[in-house]
């Protein structure tokens, strides 16, 4: 059978319903497969229900406990630390988005540091939230080294990802969503397993050699190399650091003890604090259209703003469906009927 393709919300009752039955609380499940078809929506696959083979991997391992509940503490009037219990990240990054935004209305602005979960899915689902209320968001995150430090030949840093979001432009919202790698990790996971080759300079082998061949790369490389590595860094500092849950250090140095784990850092602006948000939007899209505007270096290619592609992408997908490819129909069938979930039928 070739690929299918489903709709969103049949494919976020599915996923739900997979990790309700391996233990997760219902509403938690239902957030992780919100933050998953959000991102397949937008045409980020690699962030998408292209996932859950490797969560459950992650759960069977014991780096993830789906039992597992947030803890959040209050260390100022704008400021909160959320311990994530080892869940996946969707469940305490869901809570610091709510959080941040209501901290945010009473103090200007707010900054919470998360730390001690999962992988939390596309950044980006987190700041669009908040700057559809209203607000400003910067997302950053760190994890586990995956990504080799600028002049290294060895994975020394996560792809730390960044997410700046701000209310206005075509969609609602004008949103940077980005890796510091310049291919984020789960875009390299899938081009290996379709077998797609990986374009020169992205990527280096186990060995630090660089390498095309998807079977070989293993190390994705920083984005504008030093820029990169340096901004990935200081989200470390910014992330698990501030958090009191060091993860470079603990994987890298003396005594390194690998495991999945992840830290991220919200920070949730009240425009209106500054000015009337109307005024605020009306010069984001003047801006939008400025930017659009702009004299093209290749007449054929159109200017876009950051997140245009990806909203343009969601539109279509919410109206003709989310493709998934036939290898992966096969492992979510596969593992919906071991753990007693009944497919959709157009995947049977």
């Amino acid at each position: 059978m070739a690929g299918v393709v489903l709709g969103g919300e049949d494919l976020r009752a599915f996923v739900a319903a997979i990790f309700v039955k391996h233990g997760m609380r219902a509403d938690y499940a239902a957030t992780l497969a919100d933050v998953l078809v959000w991102a397949d929506l937008r045409g980020i696959d690699s962030h998408g229900v292209e996932r859950v083979p490797r969560y459950l991997d992650l759960v069977a391992r014991g780096d993830i406990d789906l039992k597992g509940e947030p803890q959040m503490q209050a260390v100022a009037d704008a400021l909160f630390l959320i311990d994530g219990g080892n869940q996946f990240g969707a469940v305490p990054m869901s809570l610091a988005m709510r959080e941040a935004v209501a901290r945010a209305r009473r103090s200007g602005i707010a900054l919470g540091t998360i730390r001690r979960f999962g992988h939390s899915g596309a950044l980006g689902f987190y700041a669009q939230w908040i700057a559809r209320q209203g607000m400003a968001a910067i997302v950053m995150g760190s994890g586990m080294p995956l990504m080799a430090y600028h002049g290294a030949k060895a994975a020394s840093l996560s792809t730390s990802p960044l997410a700046i979001a701000v209310p206005g432009g075509p969609s609602g919202v004008t949103m940077l969503d980005m890796a510091s790698s310049i291919i984020a990790n789960g875009r390299l996971r899938l081009a290996q397993r379709n077998n797609e080759e990986i374009p020169p300079g992205m990527a280096l082998d186990a060995q630090g050699e660089p390498t095309t061949d998807p079977a070989r790369a293993v190390i994705p490389l920083p984005v504008g190399g030093p820029k990169g590595a340096g901004l990935a860094l200081m989200f470390e500092c910014l992330t698990s650091i501030l958090a009191g849950a060091p993860v470079l250090t603990a994987m890298l140095g003396p005594g390194k003890k690998p495991r999945h784990t992840q830290s991220q850092t919200v920070i949730a602006i009240d425009i209106a604090k500054f000015r009337p948000i109307e005024e605020f939007v009306s010069d984001i899209d003047l801006l939008d259209t400025v930017i659009h505007a702009l004299p093209r270096l290749d007449p054929d290619e159109p200017i876009r703003i950051p997140g245009e592609r990806a909203e343009k992408e969601a539109a279509q997908r919410a109206q003709s469906g989310i493709p998934l490819s036939d290898r992966l129909r096969r492992q979510l069938v596969e593992i919906a009927e071991k753990a007693g979930v009944t497919p959709p039928p157009a995947m049977l």
